[in-house]
């Protein structure tokens, strides 16, 4: 995981937990329910893809729904979590 000091600084104000690895920028959602769990980790890959890239909202949720895989995390515990893995190499040419 990321610490949040630096997610901030580098990709802006994110919701949720956020891990990075060498391929992917991972935003999660957790939530007792879910399909709110899935909603949260759709509104934190919207609101990293704007903070990251500036993307407009209705392009960041056809870009995810297009290119991005979406897994369950967990579904054990009485949270349900879901998380995203946002292939970094399809921003590679995109300004921050």
């Amino acid at each position: 995981m990321i610490a949040r000091e630096d997610a901030v600084r580098q990709f802006g104000e994110v919701a949720g937990p956020l891990a990075e690895t060498a391929d992917y920028l991972v935003p999660t959602g957790l939530d007792e329910d879910l399909d709110l769990a899935m909603a949260n980790c759709v509104r934190a890959a919207v609101g990293l893809l704007q903070a990251r890239w500036g993307m407009d909202p209705s392009l960041a949720l056809a870009y995810l729904s297009a290119a991005t895989d979406f897994d369950i995390s967990q579904v054990v515990d009485v949270v349900k979590g879901v998380h995203a893995r946002i292939r970094k190499d399809d921003f590679a040419r995109v300004a921050r």
